[in-house]
């Protein structure tokens, strides 16, 4: 069974780790969202996210993140994201009209 769950994240930085494998010869590159997290006791923190590839041109700022456990290669249990989605709950995201998009 696997649920995924939603959560705000801010995202200020994109970390970009690379080199070559040792055991393969070959280079691997390894994306980080450097996060801002309010722990439960209000205190501010920050951390990283391991981005799966599909998301590695993600820019800073608010996002609703889809998350999933897995199992990484050191075989600790570790939080995914699945999806981001930006998320700025004081500012709506307007929508061109269909007119401005017909003079464009």
């Amino acid at each position: 069974m696997s649920a995924t769950n939603t959560n705000w994240i801010n995202i200020i930085n994109v970390i970009s780790r690379s080199g070559i494998s040792k055991k393969t010869g070959l280079p691997w590159t390894m994306n980080f969202a450097q996060c801002v997290l309010i722990a439960l006791d209000g205190e501010l923190k920050i951390g990283k996210l391991l981005l799966p590839k599909a998301l590695n041109d993600t820019k800073p700022g608010e996002y609703l993140a889809s998350f999933q456990l897995d199992v990484d290669y050191e075989t600790d249990v570790v939080p995914v994201i699945t999806a981001l989605h930006p998320y700025n709950a004081s500012k709506p995201v307007a929508k061109p009209s269909e007119a401005a998009k017909a003079t464009a």
